[in-house]
């Protein structure tokens, strides 16, 4: 393998990134006894997902009023695809078919929340970056939890629990692109929702909210449910956008350094640095969409990482400058870091008009 083919497989990703932000997948569960003919002669008691790209695909006498209701407001924003998972007996057999099912975003209003947010959890432990909404949760304290918090919900067909609304504002965080924020996105099928004493209060709380706009309903600022800021992971993780933006990158590298480089370059210092650069050219090509343009992002071999490595293995580098530490051998281990600044959209206008 050589260069070129290096560098394919990064600037493939970059050139497709925001049209694959746009286009995410939603993993709805439904109830377990409402699923269609198309899963006839499964076990009852068992899982079983079925794959919609549009809601013609839907048989609505598949599935009950509610339940076609949900996959109804799922289609709305147009994610790419909607999952629909009938959930099993067992939640644990519910949550081992959505282990193997790829998907963006999920939403399950049948399911325990907790059980929800464990399972979310666990996954981004794991590097898979994948996110949930759940409804009114106590404080998940999560960037892969969106917490949707809306009492008095009623849409053009009637009244609906924020358990269940979760179907569209997952569906609708799937389907926007990395250029845009969620933050006042267009609610046009509400028509009332009770308004909160401190909207301000919830959202420093990690709630994403409804609020009554010039123009009718809309989310409020588009945040998740992380609240524990701290100095390596600070306020921007608060935002959706940005950990989307975050997530992407993680995948797009993962699945490049997966696919191109394990097993088939050689891990010396020269390949390492046409690893950097095919990464540095990924991150260019995101730039002014997902990443500042005006910030330095660029990926660079980790001194630390690469001393960390030596010393563990008994190798005194007091002596060694810098140069002969981002040489050394590492074995089959590549430490790497990257500063990047990721790029917000529009949210707050500050406008001074003198007279």
């Amino acid at each position: 393998m050589g260069l070129p083919e290096i560098f394919i497989a990064f600037e493939t990703a970059a050139v497709s990134a925001i049209a694959r932000s746009a286009r995410g997948v939603l993993a709805l569960v439904l109830h377990a006894e409402t699923l269609s003919d198309e899963s006839a002669g499964a076990d009852e008691a068992a899982p079983s997902a079925v794959v919609y790209r549009t809601l013609a695909d839907v048989p609505e006498d598949g599935w009950s009023a509610e339940d076609y209701r949900l996959l109804k407001l799922a289609f709305k924003a147009a994610p790419n695809q909607v999952v629909a998972v009938r959930a099993g007996e067992k939640d644990t057999d519910t949550f081992a078919l959505l282990q193997k099912t790829r998907f963006d975003w999920l939403a399950a209003p049948y399911l325990d929340k907790e059980k929800v947010i464990s399972f979310i959890q666990s996954q981004r432990g794991k590097g898979i970056g994948v996110k949930t909404v759940v409804a009114d949760a106590s404080a998940p304290d999560h960037e892969g939890i969106v917490n949707f918090c809306a009492s008095g919900l009623a849409l053009d067909d009637g009244p609906i629990e924020a358990a269940a609304y979760t179907a569209r504002i997952a569906g609708l965080l799937a389907a926007l692109p990395l250029t845009r924020s969620a933050t006042y996105a267009a609610l046009a099928e509400v028509v009332s929702c009770d308004s909160l004493d401190d909207p301000d209060q919830a959202i420093d709380a990690g709630k994403l909210i409804v609020v009554r706009g010039r123009d009718g309903y809309k989310l409020g600022r588009a945040v998740n449910s992380f609240t524990s800021t701290t100095v390596d992971k600070a306020a921007p993780f608060q935002k959706i956008k940005i950990v989307e933006g975050v997530d992407l990158i993680r995948t797009d590298i993962a699945r490049a350094f997966e696919n191109s480089y394990i097993g088939r370059v050689l891990n010396d210092y020269d390949n390492k640095l046409l690893l950097v650069t095919a990464i540095n050219a990924y991150l260019r090509g995101l730039e002014g969409d997902v990443l500042d343009k005006t910030a330095s992002n660029r990926c660079f071999i980790s001194l630390d990482g690469q001393r960390g490595y030596l010393e563990s293995r008994g190798t005194d580098t007091s002596a060694m400058d810098d140069a002969a530490i981002l040489r050394a051998n590492t074995g089959s281990e590549v430490f790497l870091e990257a500063n990047l600044t990721f790029c917000d959209a529009m949210e707050d206008l500050s406008l001074r008009i003198s007279m």
